[in-house]
């Protein structure tokens, strides 16, 4: 099953990667946010970056320490093409976040932007980040939470009287149980949330296709009609000065390795 899922995941943005870029603003801002975070602590001899995409962070980290190894992984071989043909130099790793490729503690920090929350399961994700990190090393990563899109569920659900059961992100406190069963003893979790504006639902969910977003699993049958009334629902009920507006929920966080790793923890 979860083989099956990263198979879709993969075709999903490795089919999206040459207009990735087009669509990201967002992912970039917050990256650069993410970044601002990181490098107020020493200089890393070997950053990894998780879920890296068409390279954006990975580049900027290239840039902010030009002496350490920066590692950009991926799971999907479209995005790393795109990533290659911008920046050489920098090692690009095909892999799943979920079983990493790398031996124990040689990383001073893993850094991921808005990838984790396709993880499943997501503690797997983190057991592997700070099995992978040194006994100093710390993580620092953001993911789209529980209330993500909420607009659009309430009006799919509205739409379809409740016929319609999505699969949900993670929200902060599964983040940080994750986090702790995973292994890191303290982590620091916190969320905020981002508007977006579009001119309407139906470009809403062309973003999604176009920044690669695999579809959210789901119990019944979403059709033209159905979506029709979900279209008139959101543009009722969350209207904004040039279409519509959306709400993402970005889940922030950083842990420390803070001890040593044993098999088996």
């Amino acid at each position: 099953m979860a083989q099956t899922r990263n198979n879709k995941i993969q075709r999903a943005f490795s089919a999206s990667a040459d207009r990735y870029d087009a669509h990201a603003s967002l992912h970039r801002e917050i990256a650069d946010k993410l970044l601002a975070k990181v490098i107020k602590g020493p200089v890393p001899s070997a950053v990894l970056d998780v879920g890296c995409g068409t390279g954006y962070l990975t580049g900027r980290l290239k840039d902010q320490f030009p002496s350490s190894k920066i590692i950009g992984l991926d799971l999907a071989q479209g995005m790393l093409e795109v990533a290659r043909r911008k920046e050489k130099s920098i090692h690009w790793v095909l892999a799943d976040g979920n079983n990493l490729p790398f031996s124990n503690g040689c990383f001073d920090i893993v850094i991921s932007n808005l990838a984790y929350q396709w993880a499943e399961p997501l503690s797997r994700a983190f057991f592997q980040a700070r099995r992978v990190l040194t006994l100093k090393g710390g993580l620092a990563c953001t993911l789209f939470g529980y209330h993500s899109c909420r607009e659009l569920f309430q009006s799919l659900d509205e739409a379809s009287a409740g016929a319609l059961k999505f699969a949900r992100l993670p929200d902060c406190s599964q983040v940080r149980e994750a986090l702790i069963v995973g292994g890191f003893k303290e982590p620091q979790v916190d969320c905020e949330q981002v508007k977006m504006e579009f001119n309407n639902m139906q470009e809403l969910v062309n973003w999604f296709k176009h920044i690669g977003a695999p579809h959210l699993p789901r119990e019944g049958y979403l059709g033209r009609a159905c979506f029709s009334r979900a279209s008139a629902i959101y543009q009722e009920r969350f209207a904004s000065k040039d279409g519509v507006y959306a709400t993402f929920e970005v889940i922030w966080v950083y842990a420390k390795s803070q001890s040593h790793f044993y098999n088996g923890n």
